[in-house]
């Protein structure tokens, strides 16, 4: 039986719906920083000793290269396709081994899944293109690099991307965006308003 739940979804959505319109285009949206290739950040040992934070990968398959946007909604990212062309469709994978605690459609986020790892951590994964609960079900243990879903364009968005988000809480089987964090992949921490890295590498392997 197919779970629903009533999440507000902020006006970012719209923004991130705008941003990735741009990027269509080829073009940052109004008031972004011009697309460079920020130093990424080694993640603070202090920082994933404190919080056991999982050693999370790319959600897609290994050897994917993608295009990562932070526009106007840091910490969580947009993803595409490098270069954008032929992102509708892209298997989406599971960051990290976990337990899928919500599987739900909202008018801003679209088709979403959130998957509860260890040590407070979660992941969230909006505008799959299909129903959420086509390749995983709530309850259902996945292993890292899982398919759960599908790059769509589902919700408050015009233009197919991933919006991916880590959150942290403590306790509790259930996040929402104001848990959110930096993102970390293979231990470098990809975060900043108005940031693009053009190519980076899943090693989702």
């Amino acid at each position: 039986m197919k779970t629903t739940r009533k999440l507000m979804r902020p006006a970012q959505a719209v923004v991130a719906g705008s941003a990735v319109v741009a990027l269509g285009a080829g073009i940052s949206p109004a008031g972004a920083a011009s697309p460079g290739a920020p130093a990424v950040e080694r993640e603070p040992v202090a920082e994933a000793a404190a919080k056991g934070k999982p050693k999370f990968q790319m959600p897609f398959r290994c050897k994917s290269k993608m295009r990562l946007d932070t526009w106007g909604h840091s910490p969580a990212l947009d993803m595409v396709k490098k270069g954008n062309p032929g992102s509708a469709g892209k298997a989406v994978v599971s960051s990290y081994k976990g337990k899928v605690v919500g599987t739900y459609y909202t008018k801003g986020s679209g088709h979403t899944i959130q998957i509860k790892h260890k040590n407070g951590w979660f992941t969230a994964y909006y505008h799959l293109k299909d129903d959420a609960n086509t390749y995983v079900k709530e309850g259902q243990k996945v292993k890292r690099g899982k398919k759960i879903g599908r790059i769509g364009a589902s919700g408050a968005t015009t233009h197919a991307h991933l919006h991916y988000e880590q959150r942290y809480k403590k306790s509790g089987n259930w996040t929402g965006e104001k848990h959110r964090k930096a993102v970390h992949f293979n231990g470098k921490k990809y975060t900043g308003a108005n940031n693009t890295w053009k190519s980076v590498t899943s090693k989702n392997c």
